[in-house]
């Protein structure tokens, strides 16, 4: 079972529509209800939607990503997702200049990558943000990059957990190929 974390996303059915069409077990919880890990079925990983938070602010959000670090399952973020991984892992986001809603170019710097399996050397993933990763925590890499953030797509040195600034859960096929990789990663066949 997939768990998803929804931090308020505009683009939370067009995530559950994928995974209902691809017969991908999950179960949704809002960003402030606790979430009793012993009480569910056998999670294979997380996902952290985006949403109209801040990872700085007193909701707590980053504070209870925290708790689900330490299950030891492929986690994935978009938008303010990507965000609350970053600050967790001592990372910084800062405002950008103006806000992003469009397609954006995305330029893959680590190819080999698996979550890029059957993409080429770019993407266009759908950007809906006005704040970016600024300082990429110590324990990861970038692994993509756009004319807006220099770090757009981020992964965990040592553990199954990517940062992606755009939603590619709403980017077309680009970002369904994404979605598959990661589901293949949490074990799931697609």
């Amino acid at each position: 079972m997939l768990l998803i974390i929804d931090n308020g996303s505009i683009f939370i059915k067009h995530m559950e529509k994928h995974l209902k069409e691809w017969d991908i077990p999950f179960k949704v919880f809002g960003h402030s209800e606790k979430v009793d890990i012993d009480a569910l079925p056998k999670v294979k990983g997380v996902i952290l939607s985006g949403g109209p938070g801040d990872p700085y602010g007193p909701e707590n959000i980053t504070t209870d990503f925290k708790i689900l670090m330490n299950l030891e399952v492929p986690i994935i973020g978009f938008c303010l997702g990507h965000e609350i991984i970053a600050v967790a892992y001592g990372g910084m986001v800062e405002d950008l200049p103006e806000k992003q809603s469009k397609l954006e170019h995305v330029f893959i710097d680590k190819k080999g990558d698996p979550i890029f399996a059957g993409l080429g050397k770019e993407v266009y993933l759908r950007e809906k943000h006005n704040r970016h990763v600024s300082k990429l925590p110590h324990d990861f890499d970038m692994l993509g990059h756009s004319a807006v953030c220099d770090y757009e797509i981020i992964r965990h040195k040592g553990k199954i957990i990517y940062g992606f600034q755009s939603h590619p859960e709403a980017s077309g096929e680009d970002g369904a190929k994404i979605m598959r990789n990661f589901l293949r990663m949490c074990g799931e066949e697609i």
